[in-house]
């Protein structure tokens, strides 16, 4: 006769390892993705395989927000230069020129 029980737990899919003898839980394993297939190695599998894909995806947002930030830096330097071409006559403001 085994040491502990094992019990799947309906709401959740855990599974409860349970001493026989005193009735404490020694150990919970959550389900590593929402529909398992039974196997744990195959469910780490496919859950690495998910975060992957998700990571992957979080990255290409993050450099395609960078490339529109860059462009709009490029876009409000070239604007900035050309207003500064135009009023050739205007000295910048310096900040040692305090009066």
């Amino acid at each position: 006769m085994e040491k502990e029980l094992k019990i799947k737990c309906p709401c959740c899919d855990s599974v409860l390892f349970v001493d026989r003898i005193t009735g404490a839980i020694i150990e919970t394993r959550k389900p590593l993705v929402e529909q398992s297939s039974g196997d744990r190695l195959t469910d780490a599998f496919t859950k690495t395989r998910q975060d992957k894909e998700k990571r992957t995806a979080i990255f290409d947002d993050m450099a395609e927000n960078l490339e529109k930030k860059k462009k709009l830096s490029e876009e409000l330097f070239k604007s900035s230069l050309e207003d500064a071409k135009k009023d050739k006559n205007e000295k910048p403001h310096s900040i040692f020129d305090a009066d």
